[in-house]
C-alpha cells in the first residue's frame, strides 16, 4: 500500500528529533561545520513539515538511523547512538581559568554521589585447580543514566583536569564524551572519552568564535535527579528509560538535554536548565 506521507505531511516530534539524530552523525563525521550544524539543528527543531526536514538532510552522507529497533540496550540501539556521539565537537573561545560557579555543588558531592561498585566475579575452578586465595577485585563502575552517575562523574572530572568549564558533553550509561578547549591551544578542541577513566585527543579541529562554555559545577544534581527518575512521565511514555544526555552551553543558555525511549521506538526528550527548570519539552505524540 503507498505510503500517505507526502512531503507536505506535518511533522512530528519523532520526525524532528530522528532528524536532529541524523545531523548530529553528519557533524560528528566531519560533513558539517560547527555554525551549519547549530543553524539546522535549530530549524529542525521548528520545521512544520515533512518537506522542511529533509532540506536539511538531503545533502549528507549519514545512515538513517532506525528508531523502530531493539531497546536501547541492544548492541544496534548503543551502535547508533555512540556513532551519532562519537565526535561532538563545537567551535572556539579563549580557555577560561577555573574559578567556581555560584551554584557549584559542596564540596562533599563526592560522599552524597559516589559511584557504586560490583564485585568481580572468582576465577573458575576445577578439581586441579584450588580455589584463588586473593580477595576479590572491586571494580568501580559510573553510570551516567543516573543522578549519581553524573555526580561521581562531575567530581572525576574536577579532580582529573582542576576545572570543571566545558563546551559540551554527551553521557551514555558506560562511557561518556567531552569536548573543551585545548588549555595550552584555545583555538583548537580537545575531545576527552570517559570509561571509568579519561583519555585525551587533541583535534584539528577549531572552536568556534565566541563558544560559550558550561559549568560542570553549576549541575545542580538534586534540581536534576526528579527528571531523570521520572521521566517516562516527562516525555508521555510510561516505560521510557533514558537513553543518553546531552549537556551543552547553547549559545550562552546552559542546558542538559535527557532524550528517553522505550523499545517500541516512542521517544521524546525534555531540557532543563543546571538549576531544574525545564526549557524545551519534546513529549512523545504532542
Amino acid at each position: 500500500m503507498k505510503s500517505s506521507r507526502s512531503p507536505m505531511t506535518r511533522a512530528r516530534d519523532l520526525d524532528r528529533v530522528e532528524t536532529c539524530n541524523v545531523l548530529d552523525a553528519a557533524y560528528a563525521e566531519g560533513q558539517l561545520s560547527a555554525e551549519d550544524y547549530f543553524e539546522r539543528t535549530e530549524k529542525a527543531r521548528s520545521a512544520k513539515t515533512l518537506l522542511e526536514l529533509a532540506r536539511l538532510v538531503n545533502d549528507l552522507q549519514v545512515p538513517k538511523i532506525d528508531t523502530t529497533t531493539a531497546p536501547r540496550t541492544s548492541v544496534t540501539r548503543k551502535a547508533v547512538y555512540i556513532g551519532g556521539a562519537a565526535l561532538i565537537v563545537v567551535g572556539a573561545v579563549a580557555a577560561v581559568a577555573w574559578s567556581r560557579s555560584p551554584l557549584t555543588p559542596s564540596e562533599d558531592i563526592t560522599a552524597s554521589y559516589a559511584s557504586s561498585t560490583s564485585l568481580a566475579p572468582p576465577l573458575p575452578t576445577t578439581t586441579l585447580v584450588p580455589e584463588p586465595t586473593v580477595e576479590p577485585i572491586l571494580i568501580a563502575h559510573i553510570d551516567t543514566l543516573t543522578p549519581e552517575g553524573v555526580g561521581a562523574f562531575i567530581e572525576k572530572y574536577r579532580d582529573e583536569f582542576g576545572d570543571m568549564f566545558i563546551d559540551d558533553a554527551s553521557f551514555h550509561g558506560d562511557f561518556s564524551l567531552v569536548s573543551r578547549a585545548v588549555p595550552d591551544a584555545p583555538a583548537l578542541t580537545e575531545s576527552i572519552s570517559f570509561r571509568d577513566g579519561f583519555e585525551r585527543e587533541v583535534t584539528s579541529i577549531p572552536r568556534r568564535t565566541g563558544q560559550p562554555t558550561f559549568d560542570l559545577g553549576s549541575i545542580q544534581i538534586d534540581k536534576l535527579a526528579p527528571y531523570m527518575v521520572n521521566i517516562g512521565a516527562y516525555v508521555n511514555v510510561s516505560d521510557a528509560t533514558i537513553t543518553h544526555l546531552i549537556v551543552d552551553a547553547n549559545y550562552g543558555l546552559p542546558e542538559i538535554a535527557i532524550y528517553a525511549e522505550n523499545g517500541l521506538g516512542h521517544q521524546g526528550r525534555i531540557e532543563v536548565t543546571p538549576w531544574g527548570e525545564i526549557s524545551r519539552s519534546y513529549p512523545y505524540g504532542s
